[in-house]
């Protein structure tokens, strides 16, 4: 496996461990086998990286139906590539 394909699995660990609190607890206590899971091995001289924390992002939600309503039509523009 090369490098660029373990930074995408090590980053999917990444992401999944931000919304799976399970999993950031089971990398906590065993990451090797976590990192395994992920097709990722680590050689015992060699230390495993310590997870990011979540980011802490707001959420922003936005009704645009009460504009569309009050122009009378709703419009979409789609495009095909």
């Amino acid at each position: 496996m090369d490098a660029i394909e373990q930074d995408w699995r090590f980053a999917e660990l990444v992401a999944l461990s931000w919304i799976e609190p399970a999993l950031s607890l089971r990398y906590a206590q065993n990451p090797s086998q976590v990192l395994a899971e992920f097709g990722l091995h680590v050689t015992g001289d060699v230390s495993t990286p310590a997870l990011p924390p979540a980011p802490q992002l707001a959420l922003v939600i936005e009704d645009f139906t009460g504009e569309m309503k009050a122009r009378g039509s709703v419009s979409c523009f789609c495009a095909k590539g």
